[in-house]
């Protein structure tokens, strides 16, 4: 019963597994919590969602001046075709870590529902997050993870 015990208490302190998504070439990417990171933030996302491509913005500027500052920001299009997906960036000038969850399973595992939706992962776990946010929330939420974001 003791080593039952130790072994459920093992599993539970391991860190979440790595996330399989695809890049926009189309190959198999696993994101996971650097052990030098401080933060990732996954936005999920789609281009029918009229709150989710307007935080787009928000986070492709907060990007820039997280760079260095331990906090990895990724984006994932949720259920849209590659080109869909492509087409956006380019109009748009996004230069965001754009990954693509093409049916939906990661999205479902790990938020169930609505869009946008955000995954907060730090050595202290995984948070999600459902709704959209301001710029100003965004930036209250950044620096809480180690980046100061405000937009000057």
């Amino acid at each position: 019963m003791r080593i039952l015990a130790a072994l459920l208490l093992l599993g539970a302190a391991s860190p979440p597994a790595p996330l399989a998504l695809t890049d926009l070439r189309g190959e198999r990417v696993e994101v996971a919590l650097a052990p030098d990171e401080g933060a990732l933030v996954l936005h999920f996302w789609a281009t029918w969602c009229p709150s989710c491509v307007e935080e787009l913005g928000v986070l492709d500027r907060a990007m820039e001046r997280c760079a260095g500052a331990g906090v990895r920001m990724l984006t994932v299009n949720v259920g849209e075709d590659l080109d869909t997906v492509q087409r956006y960036a380019a109009e748009h000038g996004l230069r965001l870590g754009l990954l693509r969850d093409p049916g939906g399973a990661v999205w479902r595992a790990v938020t169930g529902v609505g869009l946008p939706a955000n995954l907060v992962w730090t050595p202290a776990g995984r948070r999600v997050e459902l709704g959209p946010r301001s710029a100003a929330r965004w930036a209250d939420e950044l620096e809480r993870l180690g980046c100061h974001a405000a937009e000057p």
